[in-house]
């Protein structure tokens, strides 16, 4: 039986894209801190102190960028055409925030630098604005904006 292509509505995830699982990067600390106090112990024996000081100190600091890289790996924005509404749903570090405009009275910017972000905002009295893209690469970007304004109607003028 063919798909009913015409009840699909339009989408969109930029999300970022890390290389490592958590697990991995788990085991590739874990080794790190083997190998660091493994070395940071032979200095120890000999009296120098001030070795494992730093060899501990580098291991926390790891750790902490680690940790902030965890917490952010799984980062993403949403964008949906859903219900004569468009979506926008932006996640960071578990934050959620979802935005949400009328087709009618949304302007979408294109933009034109490499480092420009979609300016997606509302003309009406609320004037939320929202700008989206920044997991993605600039090519990315332009395509999605040029599919937002090739599907969203014409902006109507506020009142």
């Amino acid at each position: 039986m063919p798909r009913d292509h015409s009840r699909e509505q339009p989408q969109w995830l930029l999300a970022r894209h890390s290389a490592l699982t958590a697990g991995q990067l788990l085991r590739a600390y874990g080794l790190l801190c083997l190998f660091s106090l493994a070395i940071a112990a032979a200095f120890a024996l000999r009296g120098i102190w001030t070795i494992p000081v730093f060899s501990f100190a580098e291991l926390g600091l790891v750790a902490v960028a680690l940790l902030h890289y965890l917490r952010h790996a799984r980062d993403y924005e949403h964008i949906a055409l859903r219900d004569g509404e468009l979506i926008v749903e932006q996640v960071s570090a578990g934050h959620c925030r979802r935005h949400h405009f009328s087709p009618w009275r949304t302007c979408i910017a294109m933009p034109q630098g490499p480092r420009q972000l979609i300016h997606i905002h509302d003309i009406g009295a609320g004037g939320a604005q929202v700008d989206v893209g920044v997991y993605a690469t600039p090519e990315r970007r332009r395509q999605v904006a040029q599919e937002l304004l090739a599907l969203l109607p014409p902006p109507l003028s506020p009142p």
